[in-house]
Order: structure tokens, then C-alpha cells, then sequence
């Protein structure tokens, strides 16, 4: 999940920051890729037998189900309004080589 966050906002949502139409989105959306990465930092500090375990799995379900959402629904929706067919291409093109490097380190 990580190396797709780390892509996502290398590729798609710094661009996005620099447009006034999806300025706030990008910030709000990178903003809880960060709330995720806290909560699997937590998981993964945190013995499988305890019972606090299970809640933090779920807050991490609900946040990223959240977040899915938002970005279908609002984000990629304002994106696409905002982009030109050129920038979509391009950005799908560096989001793709973000995700081979991610993999590859």
C-alpha cells in the first residue's frame, strides 16, 4: 500500500496541488495517506493478540474504504474536469513508472 501512496502522490496529486479546482482535494487526500500509513505503522507495532489490535484493523478498514470512495466520487471526478487529455496520459504514464520504481526498491 505504501509504494502505491508514495506513487499516487508523486504522480497525481502534487500536479493536482498546483491547480486552484483540486488544490484542497489533494492536500486532504495525501493528508490521510499519511493517517494510513500511521495506522499500519501501529498494526504492525502492535501483538496480534491484543484486543486493541482489532479496533486499530478497523479504523484502517473505514479509512481506507473512506478514502477509496472520496477519490472515485469527488477527487478523480474534479481531476478529470481540470486536466486536458495530454496531462491525464502523461500523469497515468509517470504514475505507472512511480509504481515499477516503488517495486523495484
Amino acid at each position: 500500500m505504501h509504494g502505491h501512496a508514495a506513487a499516487e502522490e508523486r504522480a497525481f496529486y502534487i500536479p493536482l496541488m498546483e491547480m486552484d479546482l483540486t488544490q484542497e482535494k489533494a492536500r486532504h487526500s495525501v493528508a490521510e495517506h499519511h493517517e494510513i500509513d500511521e495506522l499500519i505503522e501501529l498494526l504492525d507495532e502492535t501483538d496480534y493478540s491484543a484486543t486493541h489490535w482489532l479496533t486499530h484493523a478497523k479504523q484502517l478498514q473505514e479509512l481506507v474504504t473512506h478514502h477509496l470512495d472520496e477519490e472515485e466520487q469527488e477527487v478523480f471526478q474534479l481531476a478529470g474536469r481540470g486536466l486536458k487529455d495530454k496531462q491525464k496520459t502523461a500523469l497515468a504514464s509517470e504514475y505507472h513508472e512511480e509504481m515499477q520504481r516503488q517495486r523495484s526498491a
